[in-house]
């Protein structure tokens, strides 16, 4: 149903079923009731790498639209100090220095950058001090949101954006005015597919990050997340209505090359900027989906970023029974994580500052500044590939 309020999260309701095979019959005879507007299937939304999933409707949320197959995130891979901020590949590939060496380079430190993903570790060494604004807790939801990011996945990818330009850890692309926003409760899902304990997207928090954006006037928005189900209406006019208020939003692509680059959101969702993930030598990464509606490429292999200072996991094994087994942990401090969700930051924090540059732009504008700064690649077909769209990010050049 609908409220008066011009939010689009006014008066909507999202509706759990115990049972997955009520969902559809539920949804019609909702749907044949004259005061309610509209009544659609929520579709799963995610971050964590998985096997083949089907293509029936998720558990979650009265039962997802399309599959899980694949994440936008990737797993780590290592454990040990971080090379070097000087010599760290993705930050030279995309000529991070030379921008930052331009006569008149402004900081982005008056841009307003959203990170809605899972959590944030406020406290690490190369992020203290660098969130304005951190979203967690939801006492009204009936499950647990802590203040922690189990996952690490939203700590690496604000590193990407933000973390402290100096000599220690890695280094940020951008000083902005970063928020962040937890999309995803503490509480792990039974994922039959893959038979472990993994997190989704807890739908309401979701919502409720994507209207605070709204709300707070965020200016740049990153999404490292992704799912085959197409959006329901709500979900539809949250991201209509960021981009008419001009809110830029950069999402990946989706790892899911390997399965035939089946289309994810809300990469493709009209007026977003999706990002797909490059090789150190500029090709393809062997995950990253393709797709016409991309519209450039960044590094996302072994991209080296900060993680949780504490312990946590991305899921638990599964025991006989669905019982919660032993944690399937994750690294801490730092690591080298592989994903489009990788490379989304490297596009969101560039277009943080284009904006402190170049002035106001419309989404649309600093989405053709970024495919026309981009480097065409040796593996592009001419000047738009499903592979790269219009080609790698080229800060200097897009600063220039």
């Amino acid at each position: 149903h609908r409220g008066d309020d011009d939010d689009p999260s006014a008066g909507v309701s999202i509706v759990e079923l115990e049972r997955q095979d009520q969902v559809e019959q539920v949804r019609v005879e909702m749907a044949r009731d004259p005061n309610v507007v509209y009544a659609d299937r929520v579709a799963v939304r995610y971050i964590v790498a998985s096997a083949r999933r089907s293509s029936g409707a998720g558990a979650r949320s009265g039962g997802g639209g399309g599959s899980r197959r694949a994440g936008s995130a990737g797993r780590g891979t290592v454990a040990t100090p971080p090379p070097p901020s000087s010599t760290m590949w993705n930050l030279q590939r995309i000529q991070w220095a030379e921008a930052r060496a331009l006569n008149g380079f402004r900081d982005a430190g008056n841009i307003r950058v959203a990170v809605l993903d899972s959590g944030i570790d406020t406290k690490h060494p190369d992020l203290r001090g660098r969130v304005k604004r951190y979203t967690f807790s939801h006492p009204d939801l009936p499950d647990v949101s802590g203040g922690r990011d189990l996952i690490g996945h939203g700590t690496h990818v604000a590193g990407t954006i933000a973390a402290l330009v100096n000599s220690f850890g890695i280094n940020g692309i951008c000083d902005c005015e970063l928020s962040a926003w937890k999309i995803f409760d503490d509480v792990p899902d039974y994922d039959p597919w893959t038979n472990q304990f993994v997190y989704f997207v807890e739908p309401v928090m979701y919502r409720r990050a994507l209207a605070d954006c709204l709300r707070t006037r965020q200016q740049v928005i990153n999404l490292s997340i992704g799912g085959e189900g197409e959006p329901d209406a709500q979900e539809r006019e949250l991201f209509q209505a960021l981009i008419d208020a001009g809110v830029v939003v950069v999402a990946a692509m989706g790892n899911a090359r390997q399965e035939g680059s089946p289309t994810s959101y809300p990469a493709a969702i009209d007026g977003v900027i999706a990002v797909g993930a490059t090789n150190i030598d500029d090709s393809v990464a062997y995950f990253s989906n393709a797709g016409n509606h991309i519209s450039l490429a960044a590094p996302g292999v072994g991209i080296w970023s900060t993680l949780p200072r504490y312990r946590g996991q991305r899921g638990f094994a599964a025991l006989p029974g669905r019982i919660e087994g032993k944690p399937l942990e994750r690294e801490r401090n730092y690591a080298a994580w592989n994903g489009t969700s990788m490379a989304s930051p490297h596009v969101a924090a560039a277009a943080a500052l284009l904006l402190a540059n170049k002035g106001a732009m419309a989404p649309a504008a600093v989405r053709q500044a970024l495919m026309d700064s981009a480097d065409e690649v040796p593996d592009m077909s001419g000047n738009f590939d499903a592979d790269f769209g219009a080609g790698r990010l080229n800060l200097l050049r897009l600063l220039s």
